[in-house]
């Protein structure tokens, strides 16, 4: 119990809480150990609370009636998933799987709410939490809908590089799966990263992408 203590004090969702409510948090919360494509939850399934990932990782996605994916969300340690269905009471529209081996904590809908109620700040994480996936919805929707592949490839490259701090880009997933998050084919990612690659603007190393030229590659996106 200690142990999981420690593990939701460490997590941008729950550090804000006092000790009090930490031990609440704690009692209801489950510790879940999953190998690589576990189903965490289903399409329909109830929302019973709030997930985090403590490590490993997990993809938020569609099963198409081709018996294909399409990848909405890849999240990966210290994410949180299944909020919005929480606060709405409505049921899970996509389904939730585990791409590699991982540990998440589910709490319950009922101790997230009744600690929201006690504590600001935590009630505000919980907004900015939402408010955050919220934002990459709607910037998700544009670039579907306004923007070519190649700025689709170009607009990832370079949010990734703002979050991994540097020039070399890992990729967070696999290649198909990376590409059915940005809504390309696998053939059409391999493509565009071989001509990002003649054009210099990139140099790619199994799933390591080093950005060559920031100002070439940020220019398509204006195209």
């Amino acid at each position: 119990m200690q142990n999981l203590k420690r593990i939701l004090a460490n997590t941008s969702l729950f550090r804000m809480l006092d000790e009090r409510q930490l031990d609440e948090v704690t009692t209801a919360t489950q510790p879940i150990r999953a190998t690589t494509n576990t189903c965490v939850i289903n399409q329909g399934d109830a929302p019973k609370g709030v997930y985090v990932v403590v490590y490993g990782q997990v993809k938020i996605g569609f099963d198409r009636k081709d018996g294909s994916e399409k990848t909405l969300a890849i999240l990966g340690q210290n994410k949180c998933f299944g909020l919005g269905e929480m606060l709405l009471d409505r049921a899970h529209l996509a389904f939730v799987k585990t791409t590699t081996d991982s540990m998440l904590v589910h709490t319950t809908r009922e101790k997230i709410l009744e600690v929201a109620k006690d504590n600001f700040g935590f009630a505000q994480e919980l907004m900015v939490c939402v408010g955050r996936q919220l934002y990459t919805l709607t910037r998700d929707i544009e670039s579907y809908s306004l923007q070519t592949a190649k700025q689709r490839l170009a607009g990832y490259l370079l949010r990734q590089s703002q979050y991994q701090a540097g020039d070399t880009v890992e990729l967070i997933a696999s290649k198909t799966l990376v590409a059915s998050r940005l809504s390309l084919t696998p053939e059409t990612l391999s493509r565009l990263l071989h001509d990002f690659s003649s054009e210099g603007l990139i140099t790619v190393m199994g799933r390591r992408i080093k950005i060559l030229d920031y100002e070439r590659l940020g220019a398509l996106l204006s195209a």
